[in-house]
């Protein structure tokens, strides 16, 4: 499977699985038609107050989705068979990585209602080493992501030793 373009691997590191944090868009683009034709309503049956008002929450909603959607478009989470990678950032692209045989522990919690959503899931890991308090601040060591599940199997399954 693959990921972003712009993640650095190492050779020969191959992806396992890539996958995003959670971002319901849709809803907000049905909810953005449906006030452009509230609009378009509005303007035909000599409401123009109303429909400048739908217009106008129209403009403000659309920016609003732009704004959010920019920065979820950048932010990636990447396993490979030898590291989970983080990687967000727009113009300042930021990469973090953690080593699959430093995680000591590895544990997956699905809030209701959002884990019934695209399986979405919160994957808390635990690392061993000095530093690894210092890589929490990087927010590598709490992922919030779409498709938790497969990410939490897949970095299990890679972190077994074959037999």
């Amino acid at each position: 499977m693959a990921g972003p373009k712009d993640v650095i691997l190492e050779p020969n590191e191959r992806v396992i699985l890539a996958t995003r944090p959670l971002f319901l868009w849709e809803p907000l683009v049905i909810l953005d038609v449906l006030l452009v034709v509230l609009a378009l309503y509005f303007s035909g049956v000599a409401l123009p107050a109303l429909s400048v008002a739908c217009l106008a929450v129209f403009v403000l909603l659309t920016l609003w989705i732009v704004v959010r959607w920019i920065p979820w478009s950048a932010r990636w989470f990447v396993l490979t068979d030898r590291r989970v990678i983080s990687r967000w950032g727009v113009f300042n692209r930021n990469q973090s990585a953690l080593l699959l045989d430093r995680v000591q522990d590895a544990s997956l919690a699905r809030p209701f209602p959002l884990s019934l959503v695209r399986d979405y899931g919160v994957l808390r890991l635990e690392s061993a080493g000095y530093h690894s308090e210092e890589r929490i601040t990087e927010g590598l060591h709490e992922l919030a992501m779409t498709r938790a599940s497969a990410f939490y199997r897949a970095l299990t399954d890679a972190q077994t030793p074959e037999r």
